[in-house]
């Protein structure tokens, strides 16, 4: 260890004791400490908004302390259309962790290119191609400045969203996406998928797809599932294509 690692040491040491002693004033005196100089900083989950356009975003200043007050780069990178939320926290004695949860696209709408949306009906600042984004498109919705405008739309997304959160990468074995009638939502699964398509309420769709999933587990072997159809109460009705 070198004279220069057990000064450090020392320091830390003194100064983290007088921070426990002191918790009012401890921290301004830990960003008097020349071993608490950011050197590093770390970015983790982003990956619509690139590591390093975050750090230029926080603008975090050199010299600065992993003791100081970083809400104000909290808040600066919450500005970004692609983030949802952000924190900055300490990863050690000199460096620092932007710890970034960020926007998530849900579905493509032709605007008429095919852009994608968020739960809520905006158009995210994104190439579908760039970042591969595998999502069902929503079809018949109305798009007007920047965001998907008729209701019905709005509600297959909240659906979908909430089919993800469901069952985590549902939505992109979906190839499209519609409202249907009888206030539901109808989804036509990617080519060679074991089902057609889906339909189910629009508000009970949760429990209606775990009925759905049941019902198509019990249909295995017996030949490809065309429809499945969970708008009924109580009782899911699925059209098969027998096997040869």
């Amino acid at each position: 260890m070198t004279r220069q690692t057990k000064r450090r040491i020392a320091a830390v040491g003194l100064a983290a004791a007088a921070g426990v002693l002191s918790p009012m004033w401890g921290p301004a005196l830990m960003r008097t400490v020349p071993a608490f100089t950011v050197s590093a900083i770390e970015v983790e989950g982003s990956r619509f908004v690139a590591p390093e356009d975050v750090r230029v975003l926080a603008d975090i200043p050199a010299g600065a302390s992993v003791w100081d007050d970083h809400s104000q780069a909290e808040m600066r990178l919450q500005g970004h259309p692609l983030v949802e939320e952000v924190r900055i926290r300490r990863a050690g004695f000199d460096r620092l962790s932007i710890q970034v949860r960020e926007v998530q696209p849900i579905a493509l709408v032709p605007a008429p290119m095919l852009e994608p949306v968020d739960a809520r009906g905006s158009i995210m600042p994104l190439n579908p191609a760039e970042h591969a984004l595998d999502l069902p498109i929503l079809l018949r919705a109305r798009v007007e400045k920047g965001r998907v405008s008729d209701e019905g739309s709005r509600r297959v997304l909240s659906v979908l969203e909430r089919l993800e959160a469901l069952s985590p990468g549902f939505v992109h074995r979906v190839s499209e996406a519609r409202s249907a009638e009888g206030d539901a939502i109808e989804l036509v699964l990617l080519e060679g998928s074991h089902v057609g398509r889906i339909l189910l309420p629009i508000d009970d769709a949760e429990r209606a797809f775990l009925r759905a999933e049941d019902a198509i587990g019990e249909c295995t072997g017996r030949g490809r599932v065309l429809t499945v159809d969970g708008r009924f109460r109580g009782q899911i009705v699925v059209e098969i294509e027998e096997a040869a």
